[in-house]
């Protein structure tokens, strides 16, 4: 029998001692390693998931300061540069725990402005900062893109009426505000003579649905400014044919239950005038045909008549026209679900000279409506029921309309407004993250 010394014994013990503790050793550095390393990847997480709120907070501050100082884009801190070419307007904005967003706008005045905002948050372990970028494109839709907007046939049978555009946000109708080129006709209808314009002129683009066709007789003209002055019929490259708008069902406004019913009259002298405040209001209907029972708007109000609208006007060759008035400062926004309401001439007078101060709706059942007289109505229309709305009279129509069908038979005139909906809210067009 072979005796194992016992220091050797001894060593061998402690050198698989010292293996199993290096092994034991190296898996214990290597689990720490790891634990270390999903603790710097779940805290890196952490931070870039953190990362896009604060993007996203960017973006409310950008929004909210394109929608309340449309007119003002370096108001609130906004900083004014240029890149590229094009106007930049900036701003930081930090946080109590130390992640701060950085936002641009390009173009903050225009219709299309874009938004650039990169959230920042602290790195783990004090290593600078995670930063996450996203580009946002955006568009102020316009209600009215088009002086008439219909669903079926737009005819004009006066000689000497003209359809053009000026800008309200400029000043009013003048000779140095008039005769723009937008003021464009566009309907849905697909047929032959889907718009038929015989005499007068129009300062703009004729649109009509696929296949429809637009026509013009007599001698009158559709083009620009030199076109108009010096030729005939359709200017080249001033028709088409890609019309296809959906025009919504106008309802009730919400909450119509619960306004309150028109104002009693205010008698003053022989007068029994009814004053409509700011505020809500609903009834059945409203008739002025007389000049001492008129209407007069003195603040914001809304307006729901569940049945029909008449209104004398001041050309009616009667002793005791009817009116509506809307004071300077003041607004009218008139929801109609008659089937066939009547405008008279300067029946309805808006004395602010804006269009977007009056706004008309007609609901459904709103399936006619008729505008008269040689006065002037300063408003805009929203009937897509109304088969036709019927102009009659030598007047002139400030604003814009969105119709069934549109009939004018008389010399009016229209001037579409440039400047409806400036100012309106922002759409969001496109979402990216850079």
């Amino acid at each position: 029998m072979k005796f194992i010394p016992k220091k050797r014994k001894q060593g061998s013990v402690l050198v698989v001692t010292m293996v199993t503790g290096g092994v034991m050793a190296t898996v214990l550095a290597s689990y720490l390693v790891l634990l270390s390393t999903r603790y710097n990847l779940t805290a890196r997480s952490m931070a870039w998931n953190a990362a896009m709120p604060v993007s996203e907070s960017g973006l409310e501050e950008a929004l909210t300061h394109l929608q309340y100082d449309t007119n003002s884009p370096g108001a609130n801190g906004w900083d004014p540069g240029a890149y590229g070419g094009q106007p930049v307007n900036t701003k930081t904005r930090h946080f109590a725990d130390g992640s701060y967003a950085f936002i641009s706008i390009a173009n903050a005045a225009s219709d299309n402005p874009t938004i650039y905002s990169s959230g920042f948050v602290p790195a783990p372990f004090g290593h600078g900062y995670i930063s996450r970028m996203v580009r946002v494109t955006t568009t102020r839709p316009k209600a009215f893109v088009a002086a008439i907007a219909a669903n079926g046939q737009v005819t004009m049978s006066g000689k000497a009426g003209i359809v053009d555009s000026y800008n309200s946000c400029l000043g009013a109708y003048s000779t140095t505000n008039s005769l723009g080129t937008n003021g464009s006709i566009a309907t849905n209808y697909k047929a032959a003579s889907a718009i038929k314009v015989s005499g007068g002129y129009i300062y703009g683009m004729v649109t009509t649905g696929a296949g429809g066709t637009a026509i013009m007789s007599g001698t009158g003209s559709i083009g620009d400014k030199v076109w108009n002055a010096t030729q005939t019929g359709i200017q080249s490259g001033w028709s088409d044919d890609d019309m296809n708008v959906a025009f919504p069902t106008n309802g009730p406004p919400l909450g119509f239950e619960t306004y309150f019913p028109i104002p009693p009259p205010t008698i003053i002298g022989v007068s029994n005038i009814t004053y409509l405040p700011t505020g809500n209001y609903s009834g059945t209907s409203l008739t002025s045909d007389d000049s001492t029972k008129p209407m007069i708007v003195t603040g914001n109000a809304i307006l729901y008549l569940s049945g029909n609208l008449k209104v004398s006007g001041l050309e009616t060759g009667t002793h005791h026209p009817g009116y509506i008035e809307i004071r300077p400062g003041a607004s009218l926004t008139l929801y109609v679900g008659g089937s066939d309401p009547s405008i008279g001439g300067d029946g309805v007078i808006n004395r602010t000279l804006q269009p977007a101060n009056f706004t008309y709706y007609g609901l459904n059942t709103n399936t006619k409506l008729s505008i008269s007289g040689s006065g002037t109505f300063i408003g805009t229309i929203n009937a897509p029921q109304a088969n036709p709305l019927a102009i009659s009279g030598n007047g002139g129509i400030f604003g814009a309309a969105i119709v069934g069908t549109y009939a004018n038979s008389g010399n009016a005139s229209f001037h579409y407004d440039e400047c409806l909906g400036a100012g309106s809210f922002l759409t969001i067009t496109s979402w990216r993250e850079l």
